[in-house]
């Protein structure tokens, strides 16, 4: 091997070339190397087959929604992003990796859907670099008005109600939470009903603080058949009948909803300033879409529903007082007296109670009566001669 001459203590500069070569090698190298990894990681196959494998549940979505042939890329990088800020994007991505790696995903995907509702992620120009409102005409469902003008005006974008339009979920989950082994839940639906009362509201409140009109010809053509099926299954309200139907309905859906606000209102402040501070669809009480429920349901019970707490132990004045409120909900047909019924078991409750009383008396004592009578109830008639 030849020996490298110096000259005044530095190499001699006939031998700098192969530097410059080997550096100007590695930097074409690595250069290669960024260029086809941001190809490789921008492709199908690597978001569905190996970011993303564990979560196949979105990508059979996507696979069946409209979007299909719609690059990923097309949707999940901002438009018009520089090549730094698509580098930086790629290096953000990594966490996924590193979740999928430690077992940490979400299942499913976004589980929230926060994502849909980031102006940040998702601005309205995403989906506008295809989607030309003023060049498209809008064909919503039948019955149905959509003004997307003021919700734009408004700020309000387009995947805040189209959540789930590239991975539509219109097909029965059988993928299992390999952690659980429960079946993956669905996404929340935004074309809902219930999600639209997210905002609009029938009453001057929004629980989100985004107000919108709800009355029914705000978004309803005329004629549209406002009263759902499920409001004309037998059972679910009959005068007089079986009405268990509605009331359980109700009750399941103040329970439900209120539960889910609840948990909203705890967890509101981890949000992000740009998501859309919306409630979350569980929160929106299926009934509130077409009542307004103190004046609805206590319009027409004549008393506060549900009943308030307490109110077992406590609802003989009112009951006396009005008892055609009991019978609206609780009397199995016309002219039957519940609270007969319930509190006198031993006599017909189609006939007063007063005359019946004395054989019940005889044959049972009147210990039962005081669970609701005081003793000298008694002798408001048998002493005293009252009627």
């Amino acid at each position: 091997m030849p020996k490298v001459r110096l000259i005044g203590g530095f190499k001699d500069p006939l031998t700098r070339p192969r530097y410059i070569i080997w550096t100007g090698a590695v930097v074409l190298l690595l250069a290669a190397f960024v260029v086809t990894a941001l190809g490789v990681t921008s492709t199908y196959w690597f978001c569905a087959e190996v970011c993303h494998k564990v979560q196949d549940d979105s990508i059979i979505a996507y696979d069946r929604s409209a979007h299909s042939e719609v690059s990923c890329m097309a949707c999940h990088v901002p438009v018009g992003i520089t090549p730094i800020g698509f580098v930086l994007k790629k290096a953000e991505a990594l966490g996924e990796l590193y979740l999928t790696a430690t077992n940490k995903f979400h299942l499913p995907l976004n589980p929230d859907s926060h994502l849909a509702l980031s102006r940040k992620y998702f601005p309205e120009k995403q989906c506008n670099q295809c989607h030309n409102l003023e060049l498209r005409p809008v064909t919503p469902s039948p019955g149905i008005i959509i003004d997307h003008a003021v919700h734009s005006e408004n700020d309000i974008q387009c995947t805040a109600c189209h959540n789930r339009t590239a991975h539509v979920e219109d097909f029965d989950l059988t993928l299992t939470d390999p952690n659980t082994g429960e079946p993956n839940q669905k996404h929340d639906d935004f074309m809902l009903m219930t999600a639209c009362f997210r905002c609009h509201t029938l009453t001057e409140d929004s629980p989100s603080g985004i107000w919108a009109p709800g009355a029914c010809e705000a978004c309803h053509t005329p004629g549209f058949e406002l009263m759902p099926d499920n409001h004309r299954v037998e059972g679910f309200y009959e005068l007089f009948g079986e009405s268990s139907g509605h009331a359980e309905m109700a009750r399941e859906e103040y329970e439900r909803a209120g539960e889910a606000f609840t948990e909203w209102q705890a967890h509101v402040g981890d949000l992000t300033d740009y998501d859309l501070p919306v409630v979350p669809v569980a929160a929106v009480n299926y009934c509130s879409t077409c009542h307004v429920e103190r004046e609805f349901c206590d319009g027409c019970h004549g008393i506060e529903m549900p009943h308030p707490a307490g109110f077992a132990e406590a609802h003989g004045d009112d009951g006396r007082a009005r008892p055609e409120v009991c019978e609206t909900c609780h009397a199995t047909a016309e002219g039957v007296d519940f609270c007969n019924a319930c509190h006198h078991p031993q006599g017909d409750p189609t006939r007063d109670w007063i005359p019946q009383h004395m054989g019940a008396v005889r044959e049972s004592g009147a210990q039962a009566c005081f669970d609701c009578h005081a003793p000298t109830y008694c002798a408001e008639c048998h002493v005293r001669g009252g009627s």
